[in-house]
């Protein structure tokens, strides 16, 4: 499922990163929230939040703007004979060619299709000839719809027909968001030599795992109501050919990086693609290609309040550079612009993994945090469990569960306290923190598991604990057992027998303020609430099972947190030994075999 790290644990003198154990604290819980007074154990993760370079002040151009002439019903022939249609539009009063901007449209022109249009009308405006079409089998184009049909070999045609007009200067860039992002990336795949940038938003290059079938589990709500769209897609419950040729791969990803492709990849941090947009880039800027990153606070279409510029602003400018190779400085900024949820404020980053990460193993622990009344109420520690045998177990079944409430849904994060639904699942959750700790990047859960099925779900979430008691979603990761090895042929699992897991979680920024509690919950399964909008996500499994996760010497469960420092030599707390580069040392080998290793197949 993910490309796995050799995590270091660095809790050091020297890397500064610890869990120290600093006292104790009074702190009362709310009455909605099992109110108990309690002498709060306290601990030190991270550096704080201080001395980070924030984006201090907003950014507005004004460019000049031209009135836009509209031409309907623009015919394109397609290399099978297919007529695709689209929407021309060009500024009046400038002199062409133009720089051009064409947006694959697989919803097609109509009410639904034409809300996509607003971003389009901003470029015509600003002197761009835009080209928006209705791709094969939507709107008025011929064709036979499909889910992503046709659309890498559609989309090379429509842009080259495009870059070979008189109206045209010959460099084309590609706009759009959702499924209009996704044949973006189809399109760049088969290399058409005109496509100079692209621009896709809240769009996965690998729609299988951060789509329809996250950590291999079932299709979710949010794709079964797709109708047409999910019944083909459940013709293919496993990762084939099929998938493949609508998928972009890491290889190809480097193809286009060759081909001179510049890419602005934008994503929200409350949108279920959203670790699609950091794959991307993290591959695609691995491979020397021209990107940027920007991860804004909202959900799947919401693009408002990027700072320093607006959104608008930024991709214009993204489009000027690599379009009309005008000097405006968009290249020169560092690649990553990011939102940090918690601190609320925007930052540039050079790099994604960000520079000054550090890993912090917290292991699971038997002993109990005092913080919530759940099956285990365990907390964590920073050293590797020394006992030779624990665990906690839990029972799920497709009917009752119990399940954790779906994380996401296409209008943003569940905003309800979680503390109810985590008293019913398995959690360990940290001391009371005594500075602010940011956590950018993606945490990851290895752990030991037995199941009495031969299939079972983990999905795992990540909370942020109020002193009150109330707890906060942040993000969650999710993986199906028989498929952990590989999303081609799925391997049933041998009932009683204890298997290792790594799940990496979706990608988050945030930064749990001093006196919270970080809190892990690992749950069979997760359902949307009644009253939850248009929730995304992964299904239900039909297998009922007994679930024990271990806890001990001989398996070592943890969760990997990227704690961000100051400047990572900095500070120093703690008297601890660091273990860089090494998935051993106190951590251990464990026992058992493993699943979910390395990239899934």
């Amino acid at each position: 499922m993910f490309e796995k790290r050799f995590l270091a644990m660095l809790l050091s003198v020297g890397l500064g990163v610890s869990l120290l154990f600093t006292g104790v604290a009074p702190a009362t819980t709310s009455a909605d929230n099992a109110a108990v007074t309690e002498q709060v154990e306290t601990s030190a993760v991270g550096y704080g939040t201080e001395d980070r370079d924030w984006v201090t002040e907003t950014e507005t151009l004004t460019p000049e703007r031209y009135e836009v002439a509209v031409e309907e019903n623009i015919e394109i022939t397609v290399r099978d004979g297919t007529i695709i249609r689209g929407r021309l539009m060009l500024p009046e009063g400038l002199e062409g060619p133009y720089p051009t901007i064409v947006q694959l449209n697989g919803y097609g022109h109509g009410e639904y299709g034409n809300s996509f249009e607003g971003l389009l009308i901003d470029l015509a405006e600003r002197g761009y000839a835009v080209l928006h079409v209705s791709l094969r089998g939507s709107g008025t184009s011929g064709g036979e719809a499909g889910l992503y049909n046709s659309f890498g070999e559609d989309g090379y045609d429509v842009i080259e027909w495009a870059a070979d007009q008189e109206w045209s200067n010959g460099n084309v860039g590609t706009a759009g968001l959702s499924l209009l992002g996704i044949s973006q990336w189809l399109a760049a795949k088969e290399l058409p030599p005109s496509l100079k940038a692209i621009s896709p938003v809240v769009a996965c290059t690998d729609c299988y795992e951060y789509l329809w079938y996250p950590g291999g589990m079932e299709a979710g709500p949010g794709r079964v109501a797709r109708g047409y769209e999910y019944e083909v897609a459940s013709e293919h419950r496993n990762f084939d050919d099929w998938w493949q040729e609508r998928s972009v791969s890491p290889e190809q990803l480097e193809a286009i990086v060759d081909h001179g492709v510049a890419a602005l990849i934008s994503g929200g941090w409350n949108d279920y693609i959203s670790p699609g947009n950091v794959k991307a880039f993290e591959l695609y800027s691995a491979a020397g290609g021209d990107s940027k990153l920007i991860m804004y606070p909202g959900a799947h279409a919401n693009l408002t309040g990027v700072q320093p510029y607006e959104f608008d602003d930024y991709q214009a400018m993204w489009f000027e550079h690599y379009l009309t190779d005008e000097d405006n400085g968009v290249d020169e900024r560092d690649p990553v612009l990011l939102y940090v949820q918690g601190a609320d404020q925007w930052r540039y980053e050079e790099s994604w993994p960000l520079h000054d990460t550090s890993y912090v193993d917290l292991y699971f622990s038997h002993k109990f945090s005092k913080s919530i009344d759940s099956i285990n109420g365990g907390t964590f520690t920073n050293k590797s469990p020394k006992r030779q045998e624990s665990f906690v177990s839990y029972s799920y079944s497709p009917e009752d569960g119990p399940f954790l409430p779906s994380l996401l849904s296409s209008s943003g994060r569940l905003q309800i306290n979680q503390q109810p639904y985590e008293k019913n699942h398995v959690t360990w959750t940290t001391d009371s923190l005594t500075v602010p700790t940011e956590v950018t990047g993606n945490m990851s859960v290895s752990f030991w598991a037995e199941a009495d099925a031969e299939d079972a779900d983990f999905v795992v979430q990540i909370s942020d604990v109020a002193p009150d008691g109330t707890s906060k979603q942040v993000t969650a990761g999710y993986l199906n057992a028989s498929r952990a090895e590989s999303r081609t042929t799925p391997t049933p699992l041998t009932p009683g027998e204890v298997e290792q897991y790594e799940i990496e979680i979706l990608p988050t920024s945030y930064v749990f303020e001093e006196g919270h509690r970080i809190r892990l919950t690992i749950a069979g399964g997760a359902k949307p609430l009644e009253d939850q909008e248009a929730p995304q996500g992964p299904g239900i499994n039909p297998t009922a099972s007994t679930v024990k996760i271990y806890q001990d010497v001989h398996h070592p469960s943890h969760l990997t947190l990227p704690v961000i420092g100051q400047d990572s030599l900095k500070t120093t707390r703690g008297d601890f030994h660091a273990m860089e580069n090494s998935s051993e040392g106190d951590r251990g080998k464990g026992e058992g075999k493993g699943r979910g290793k390395g990239n899934r197949k």
